[in-house]
């Protein structure tokens, strides 16, 4: 199945998290030793493994030299999440938002991306650079499934629906092209915190399917 056109991606983090990255825009782990988080998403110990895991194509570098976004939402990560087992995670896994965007508006951007064909952690993900690689390397029927269970017949669903778009250094605010948000409270929450910054004319989308 060839890849949607526009192709949307999305990275997730705390309300928390929203002002300092209106700001600073979004930056990866190792060039901002933690995230500008406030509250944080991220489970150490794959953070850590992120930090030695390599890049097998330019731009290179590790894992953790990139900001990672999604070809879905309702990740297993976000399953962790909303099931308590992310320790550092402390909350309401409701109070996550997803910052939008697509492959077509980083590239247009200026910025340098990496996709994955599963977790970009495993050692046996595939890398690359080349956009046409899309349309075989990601399961685009499994992102588009609202169960990603593992079955006997198909062992690795869960590795392949966390498929990556790896954005090397950071991502500009700029590049964000809507926020997705639970419920109509957290869309007011979210609105006023863009408003108190003078960051206007970013859509907030309410949209609880994409939540356990």
């Amino acid at each position: 199945m060839p890849r949607p056109i526009p192709a949307t991606v999305a990275h997730f983090t705390h309300l928390d998290n929203l002002a300092r990255i209106a700001v600073e825009g979004l930056q990866c782990d190792s060039g901002a030793p933690g995230g500008p988080c406030i509250t944080e998403v991220g489970e150490p110990s794959i953070k850590a493994r992120r930090r030695r895991r390599r890049v097998r194509v330019e731009p290179g570098g590790v894992v953790a030299d990139y900001v990672p976004f999604y070809f879905a939402a309702r990740s297993p990560m976000l399953f962790a999440i909303h099931a308590g087992g992310v320790p550092s995670f402390v909350g309401d896994s409701h109070d996550v938002v997803y910052l939008m965007s697509t492959v077509e508006n980083l590239q247009e951007a200026g910025l340098s991306l990496v996709f994955t064909d599963r977790n970009a952690v495993l050692e046996l993900a595939r890398h690359s650079a080349q956009v046409s690689d899309l349309d075989t390397l990601v399961d685009w029927e499994l992102m588009r499934a609202r169960y990603w269970a593992d079955t006997d017949a198909d062992p690795d669903r869960k590795e392949r629906r966390m498929a990556e778009c790896l954005v090397h250094l950071g991502v500009p605010w700029s590049a964000v092209t809507n926020i997705a948000v639970f419920d109509d409270a957290r869309a007011a929450r979210a609105r006023q915190i863009l408003d108190s910054l003078a960051v206007d004319g970013t859509p907030i989308s309410v949209r609880p399917d994409f939540y356990f």
